[in-house]
């Protein structure tokens, strides 16, 4: 890997995770499947209303895809509005029925369609070659672990796969900060600090892990959590630095961990948080938000804690 791991004055005690992209990848042939047949459940659902609708105009399987991307499209909406607040899935459910026409989407329906197009996330995504090694290793050492996630679907049927994909074993599903079912998201600093409760953790010992360099990073940074990058587009990241400021990611890294040791707290905290004009590459590109340490694999965790 190239990192170097040195002896840190503050000891790590908690470790707070992302899910998407930092536990886990999407499987796209299979969540394709398991959408179709989501919709499926949805457009049933809608035809026993005995309701017309353009939608329903449609053939169920497009009638399906529609109804998906535009409730979609209504979550994108309401994030925009504000990044900090998680919008209710039955309330976006009701505002793209009224605007397709149906003059009775009431809140039992608006939520009995929201359900019926949750997916099974133990079918639909699976987890890193070195997820399951990297918690049974950390949780032997005793570390808290707990979870920060932005998901349109939570609740028991979240739960269940969580439980199936095995993370339960290492992860305590109250230790966990969930955006659909606490209704707040990332970067939010409240919901940091939710799981930061749930742990029992101190922002001054605690660590996050994450892919968004504006959720999980600047999230994290606002509260003065140490925080770290697992970037989708490592490569790009590493190109970028050794072309435009003549260091790797491993000497970034050291440098980083020996200017935390030095002085004791999270360095480079966030110059802004949210989207804004500038796309995450170019918020990092700028210096606007840099992580503490940045990694490709999770298990890289493990020389430096």
């Amino acid at each position: 890997m190239g990192q170097n791991s040195i002896t840190i004055d503050r000891t790590f005690q908690c470790l707070l995770f992302d899910l998407g992209h930092t536990l886990w990848y999407r499987d796209e042939r299979d969540l394709s499947q398991l959408e179709r047949e989501a919709n499926q459940r949805a457009i049933d659902i809608l035809r026993q209303t005995q309701q017309s609708s353009p939608l329903l105009s449609e053939n169920d399987s497009e009638a399906g895809r529609l109804l998906r991307d535009m409730l979609l499209k209504q979550f994108k909406i309401e994030i925009e509005k504000d990044p900090y607040i998680e919008p209710l899935g039955s309330t976006m459910v009701q505002q793209v029925l009224h605007a397709s026409g149906w003059q009775n989407a009431d809140p039992a329906l608006g939520q009995a369609i929201f359900d019926a197009l949750q997916v099974n996330i133990a079918r639909s995504r699976r987890l890193f070659a070195d997820t399951i090694s990297t918690l049974q290793k950390l949780q032997t050492r005793g570390f808290q672990m707990g979870i920060v996630t932005n998901r349109y679907w939570g609740g028991v049927p979240f739960r269940e796969d969580l439980q199936r994909m095995g993370l339960l074993t290492y992860l305590d599903y109250g230790k966990m900060a969930i955006s659909a079912d606490l209704h707040i998201r990332k970067p939010n600093p409240d919901i940091f600090l939710h799981a930061l409760n749930a742990c029992n953790a101190d922002v001054k010992t605690t660590m996050m892990v994450g892919d968004s360099l504006i959720a999980d990073v600047a999230g994290s940074q606002q509260l003065g959590i140490f925080a770290v990058w697992k970037p989708q587009n490592y490569a790009e990241i590493q190109a970028h630095m050794e072309a435009n400021e003549g260091i790797s990611v491993a000497e970034y890294n050291q440098r980083q961990m020996d200017l935390f040791k030095k002085e004791g707290l999270a360095a480079s905290l966030a110059q802004r948080i949210g989207e804004d004009e500038y796309p995450a590459m170019e918020c990092f590109a700028r210096g606007h938000i840099r992580p503490q340490l940045i990694i490709d694999n999770l298990s890289e965790l493990l020389s430096w804690l």
